[in-house]
């Protein structure tokens, strides 16, 4: 550097050294390079800032000895013990069983063919679900016979109260919903209620949605009462029948004690009961509290034949069956003679009480005259031809094959429409299957309906698919407005249709021949005028209201 540019440099602060390449600086030196680095920060960087980075200057690392280093990886260590593998849970033989228990809900429905219908597997796999279904048996059988031991020597069993001190009927159910055996219990209340026959009480497990109250107006409408099983405040079991409680086993214990405060509360002379669970577990509490009377009144087949089947029935029922003043009624001949059957009870020791009705002209003739209305309403067009139904979308009403049999009948009648009244758990897969190109426009969901009379009215032909019934409300009631019900052989439906005359009973569950024979019934109208005329005569003969009432009385004695 030259002597007149070392002058020029001091006296310009901003002053920085001649580009020189790394390689050139690095010649003269890194200590000239460090030293002119460090000159041209102070004096290009505030004091500030330069005191700040002289603190982050670097540091000495810390010695690490072994004993650091081996703490150091015993603490990271923790954090993985703690993701040990441990113990698996212990699978009792109960839990395996309830499992394979679920698991057979899908061969069910093979107990109500014709084991001459079934094939190789079938019956095999009929044999594994009869003997896994048998197998809780024992158990249940040992803790009744606790039970009843208890009742005895807490001499429960001998406390029955006098009859003057105990009055009316007490009649209990799951709900009050649209279901055919909560209808036949408002219609037989009624029918008890007019023929001033003692007070009538009803109480129910669940009332709290409205479709668990569908039927509860119609009760209030005649001044009966309905309330929750277990509720009442002012009514507590004695010490004695408590404790014969905790013999029953777990799954029965807590309800069967509801059940006995609401009967103790009550004191009915007779406890009248409907459907399986409440069936049993009303039952063991009527009799633990002393009702002289009690009915148990089956509604359809044995459950051993539907999925809500439970291990505790068959030896609860036939516990019951043995005990004073217990009867059983069923409301079809065929299911009478299939729960004695499953039951192992002597042929005809299950009586027979068939469903009553009570119509009169003029409200059918209201329920004809708003079927325009209703169809309007769901969207069927007028002069249409209409197959329907009105059923739970649930497994045994085999809603699929209902629909398998409408495709097959548009086919050939393609202005047909179907009208579905109810609801269920297999709404959603029914409306896919509804929505595929066979049937699409053609079927009308309804849903729930309180006038499920006009929706039957509006129909020109009920359809009912059934592989297990009682006895069908819905064919009764379409014989009665003059429409022909057609049924799959379930159970006690061939006992509600008069078979070639006000209706058909289809030979079996085949999809085809059953779309064949409805063809034919629907191409035939003078054969529907027949049946028009011959249902209701047919329905009022066989299951009018009083006869319903005056057999029912005739059980009560």
């Amino acid at each position: 550097m030259g002597k007149e540019e070392q002058a020029t440099s001091k006296g310009n602060a901003a002053w920085r050294p001649p580009a020189r390449t790394v390689s050139s600086m690095f010649a003269i030196g890194p200590k000239f390079v460090a030293r002119a680095f460090a000159v041209a920060v102070r004096r290009n960087l505030p004091h500030r800032t330069i005191a700040f980075i002289r603190q982050y200057r670097p540091r000495r690392p810390p010695t690490v000895t072994f004993k650091d280093a081996y703490l150091f990886a015993w603490s990271k260590m923790a954090r993985i013990r703690q993701y040990r593998p441990r113990r698996p849970p212990t699978v009792t033989f109960k839990d395996a069983y309830l499992f394979a228990w679920s698991k057979m809900a899908r061969c069910r429905p093979l107990l109500a063919r014709d084991p001459a219908e079934l094939s190789m597997v079938e019956r095999v796999e009929c044999g594994i679900l009869k003997l896994v279904l048998a197998m809780p048996d024992g158990r249940h059988r040992r803790a009744l016979r606790q039970f009843g031991i208890q009742l005895e020597r807490q001499g429960v069993s001998a406390a029955r109260r006098s009859i003057a001190q105990q009055h009316g009927v007490t009649m209990m159910i799951g709900t009050l919903g649209p279901g055919g055996a909560e209808r036949q219990l408002v219609v037989t209340a009624r029918g008890l209620r007019e023929g001033r026959k003692p007070s009538i009480r009803v109480a129910c497990v669940n009332l709290s949605s409205p479709v668990s109250r569908f039927f509860l107006p119609e009760l209030e409408s005649r001044d009966i009462a309905a309330s929750v099983i277990g509720t009442e405040l002012d009514s507590n079991l004695e010490p004695a029948r408590r404790a014969v409680v905790d013999a029953l086993p777990p799954e029965l214990r807590d309800d069967v004690a509801l059940y006995a405060k609401t009967l103790a509360a009550q004191n009915p002379e007779i406890a009248h009961l409907w459907l399986d669970e409440v069936n049993i577990k009303g039952g063991i509490a009527a009799v633990l509290t002393g009702v002289p009377k009690i009915i148990i009144s089956q509604r359809s087949l044995p459950p051993i034949n539907f999925v809500f089947h439970q291990p505790y029935m068959r030896e609860s029922y036939r516990w019951l069956a043995r005990q004073p003043g217990v009867k059983m009624i069923n409301n079809s001949a065929a299911g009478a003679r299939a729960y004695e059957a499953w039951l192992g009870l002597a042929k005809d020791s299950i009586g027979v009480v068939r469903n009553g009705y009570a119509f009169d002209e003029s409200e059918l003739a209201g329920y004809k005259a708003d079927c325009a209305k209703l169809r309007q309403r769901v969207g069927i067009e007028p002069g249409a031809q209409v197959v329907g139904t009105v059923m739970r979308f649930t497994e045994e009403k085999c809603p699929m094959l209902w629909l398998e049999i409408a495709a097959l009948i548009r086919r050939e009648l393609p202005d047909v429409r179907f009208l579905i009244v109810g609801d269920g758990p297999l709404r959603t897969v029914m409306e896919a299957r509804a929505a595929a190109d066979d049937l699409a426009g053609a079927v009308f969901f309804a849903g729930h309906l309180k006038e499920s009379m006009a929706a039957i009215a509006s129909m020109d032909l009920m359809l009912l698919t059934s592989r297990a019934e009682g006895l069908p409300n819905v064919l009764v009631e379409a014989q009665f407005l003059g429409v022909p019900a057609v049924t799959t052989p379930a159970g006690g439906a061939p006992e509600a249709v008069n078979h070639g005359k006000s209706g058909w009973v289809l030979q079996g569950w085949d999809a085809a021949s059953s779309a064949c024979q409805i063809v034919r019934l629907l191409r035939d109208g003078h054969w529907r005028e027949a049946a028009a005329k011959d249902g209701p005569e047919f329905a009022f003969k066989r299951f009018g209201v009083q006869r319903a009432i005056d057999e029912t009385l005739a059980v009560y004695g």
